[in-house]
């Protein structure tokens, strides 16, 4: 029988009958179980709110008669992965309108409930195998070398023919496995909790990134196995250990990625976002004086109807528009035909202006990242809420398919001549409409009586049927090749270089 499967027999057998592993499967079954039961509850009520979302949009749609009121709520369904790992699911929006006035930049929350409660951030399994499971594999491995130094253990392993490659390799696959069985029956006592749930839909894709949650998992356990073997090697007593390893940890997962937030803020600051409203309203005004000001070069003395009143015309800006003369259709037609290409012109002047400022946002945020990479810790989340789609990467996926959405909407709207037509503000056609020539205000009422329709309650809504549709796509393409695989790539070379390191060390040190 090989040496290293003896050394790793026993290591193995040692830990599985010990009250410290009795303790973790305890904990991994209670924590992983009440974690998911929690955040399915939560996955149900949000997709809930969603699919009544939708079914209000589609309602919506349903009741649109001019192209004017063409605005369409896109949402970005919940993750089903977010019931192990939620990320900033629920912190960044899900909901945008699209619409050819405005360029998609943010989402909004979808839903209301308690906005008090947002404070008490909810607790993944993923959160806590970053926290408190790597913090509990520091109390099983760092008195793996130095602990069986002091008792004479080791020297007595060394008497016999082996290697210490063979004892620290024995070590390592002894104590790894002894640590992944209870967390491997808290994953699956998940995936049964999962799968029995009606509501939320596993396909092999999801099954898959499932299974690379638990590897990642395992690689970030067996960097702190490798680190507490490293430090049980060097020191010499295991109390010295056990306090270099908790001050390890501690760096780790807490100061490293909150201090590279701070120096991130420091290297790169960002301008207030009060600087963009102001270049925002100084960008409003001008636009609104332009439309302004053709407005009071284009005043006409056309009579129209708007629900059962019969107003003059002042500014040929309409909106939505019942009856009217054929020349104040024309003359609101004007008015569409110059306002309309000036709002678009303006929303994307807008969205530059908001863009550019996320921009800022975007580098401080990356150096923010790159400086967290020095943590172990911030990789495995970022790996793990990358497999899941709920990181930074899937909501600009979102918003970035909400502009693609919006330009094939514009399209659209063009191809239906809704910018070039009265069918902008009115269902009616102009042919239909009597002149109004050589008449005057006092015949208002007869010239209007045999007019049809008689209310927006008589008018057919839009057929809507080649519109295109929204979708917002699989999450699994983009964080395959965006962001998961180069930190899961950096968590490999971290475990090679820590068993590199700790074998050096480990060769170098005295047997007792």
């Amino acid at each position: 029988m090989s040496p290293i499967w003896i050394i790793a027999k026993r290591e193995f057998t040692q830990n599985i009958l010990s009250l410290r592993l009795f303790i973790g499967l305890v904990i991994c079954l209670a924590l992983f179980v009440a974690s998911t039961y929690v955040l399915m509850e939560d996955y149900e009520k949000r997709l809930s709110v969603h699919n009544a979302a939708e079914i209000e949009h589609w309602n919506a749609l349903e009741a649109v008669k001019v192209y004017s009121y063409l605005k369409v709520d896109v949402a970005k369904p919940p993750e089903p992965l977010s019931v192990i790992c939620l990320g900033m699911e629920r912190q960044l929006g899900n909901t945008i309108k699209v619409s050819y006035e405005d360029v998609p930049t943010e989402a909004k929350i979808l839903g209301g409930g308690n906005p008090l409660l947002n404070v008490f951030s909810a607790v993944d399994a993923v959160r806590m195998v970053q926290i408190a499971f790597s913090l509990f594999v520091i109390s099983i491995a760092y008195d793996v070398i130095c602990g069986e130094r002091e008792s004479g253990t080791l020297a007595l392993v060394a008497s016999n023919p082996v290697s210490k490659y063979h004892i620290l390799i024995g070590k390592y696959l002894g104590g790894m496995v002894s640590l992944l069985v209870p967390l491997a029956i808290g994953w699956i006592a998940a995936a049964l909790l999962i799968n029995v749930n009606p509501m939320i839909e596993f396909h092999i894709a999801e099954w898959s990134r499932f299974a690379g949650l638990f590897a990642a998992l395992a690689l970030y356990l067996s960097v702190f196995f490798l680190l507490s073997m490293l430090v049980s090697a060097i020191t010499q007593r295991s109390a010295r250990a056990l306090v270099w390893l908790l001050f390890l940890w501690i760096v780790i997962v807490f100061i490293i990625p909150n201090g590279a937030v701070y120096v991130a803020k420091q290297v790169r600051p960002i301008p207030s976002k009060s600087v963009v409203n102001i270049e925002r309203a100084a960008l409003r005004t001008a636009f609104w004086e332009k439309i302004m000001d053709y407005g009071a070069k284009h005043r006409s003395s056309s009579y129209f109807s708007t629900g059962y009143s019969v107003v003059s015309g002042s500014l040929p800006f309409a909106f939505q528009v019942l009856t009217a003369s054929r020349e104040a259709m024309l003359w609101y037609l004007e008015g569409a035909r110059f306002y309309i290409p000036h709002r678009i012109e303006y929303a994307e002047q807008i969205g530059n202006l908001h863009q550019e400022y996320y921009r800022s946002l975007k580098r401080q945020t990356v150096l923010a990242e790159n400086l967290s990479r020095l943590s172990p810790a911030w990789v495995y989340y970022n790996i793990s809420a990358g497999l899941s789609g709920t990181d930074l990467r899937r909501h600009e996926r979102f918003l970035q398919q909400a502009q693609d959405y919006r330009k094939a909407l514009v399209t659209y709207m063009q191809e239906q001549e809704a910018f070039s037509s009265i069918s902008w503000f009115t269902s009616v056609d102009i042919n239909d409409m009597p002149s109004q020539t050589g008449r005057v205000a006092s015949d208002e009422d007869t010239f209007f009586a045999n007019i049809t329709p008689k209310s927006w309650d008589d008018v057919e809504p839009l057929d809507l049927n080649g519109m295109p549709v929204f979708t917002s796509g699989p999450a699994w393409g983009n964080v395959a090749l965006g962001g998961a695989l180069p930190d899961l790539v950096y968590l490999i070379l971290l475990n090679i270089l820590l068993f590199l390191s700790t074998g050096a060390m480990f060769l170098k040190s005295e047997m007792r």
